[in-house]
């Protein structure tokens, strides 16, 4: 099935992570979205665009922090639609990197558009899962990750953590379907390109001492350097700190 009959995908209002608008952006607007499929090249005006606006928003002090965190919150925003829609429905959105626009903002990204709003249909003998690892972390979010490498010198492991850490999110972040969501993860995590499964966990918790139901986070095993930056406050799921540590800390009533 070729593109043109593509059948047509309506993005759902899940919430603003997974928020997407279709179609060109306004004249007047143009000049403010970047072609992600220009974001692969490590020399290119948009890569510096984005690092040099995550720079500024997270107060890092190296390029290389920049990049870690950069890479975490892009695939968290970009991509995110895609991957909760996969996990839900089995449909795999088009995220490629062709379709997609993004705006940045003083801290990662501020939009996220697609030319056309349709669905992927996959290859002969190709299931949902190996269609959504093709377009989303193939031609995707990998390749942005090694221009990072090639750009900054943050390490292939730690930006494939971050990969790992934002694709995670896109399904923890959503708050309902707890198991659904979990069995998703260890299916997309298990065959995944990059390592991803070996990066980190999904785990539940459930607040306390009267907490709503479970919810899904994610500790990383690869650390994100954001204690690097001029808060010099370590992010929620750090590596540096123990495991049943962060699992406390996700488990305690949110201040108000």
């Amino acid at each position: 099935m070729s593109d043109n009959t593509s059948p047509v995908w309506t993005p759902l209002p899940h919430g603003p992570r997974w928020q997407v608008t279709e179609g060109e952006p306004s004249a007047s607007e143009a000049g403010l979205w970047l072609a992600a499929d220009r974001l692969a090249d490590p020399a290119g005006v948009e890569l510096s665009s984005l690092l040099e606006r995550e720079r500024t928003g997270s107060g890092h002090r190296t390029c290389h922090a920049t990049a870690l965190t950069l890479m975490a919150v892009y695939a968290g925003w970009v991509t995110a639609a895609a991957v909760l829609h996969w996990a839900l429905y089995d449909e795999v959105p088009d995220m490629r990197s062709g379709n997609v626009l993004v705006r940045p903002a003083a801290h990662g990204i501020g939009g996220v558009r697609v030319r056309r709003a349709r669905l992927l249909v996959p290859q002969a003998g190709e299931d949902p899962v190996r269609l959504l690892h093709r377009t989303v972390l193939d031609g995707h979010l990998l390749p942005i990750a090694d221009a990072l490498h090639r750009r900054t010198r943050a390490g292939v492991r730690q930006l494939r953590g971050g990969i790992a850490h934002g694709c995670a999110t896109a399904l923890c972040a959503y708050g309902a379907q707890v198991d659904l969501l979990a069995a998703r993860w260890r299916q997309f995590a298990a065959t995944a390109p990059g390592g991803l499964a070996a990066l980190g966990e999904v785990a539940r918790v459930r607040r306390v001492p009267d907490g709503p139901e479970e919810r899904l986070v994610y500790l990383r095993n690869t650390c994100c350097l954001y204690y690097t930056s001029a808060e010099a406050v370590r992010c929620a799921s750090c590596c540096l700190t123990g495991r049943k540590e962060r699992l406390r800390a996700y488990a305690r009533p949110m201040q108000r």
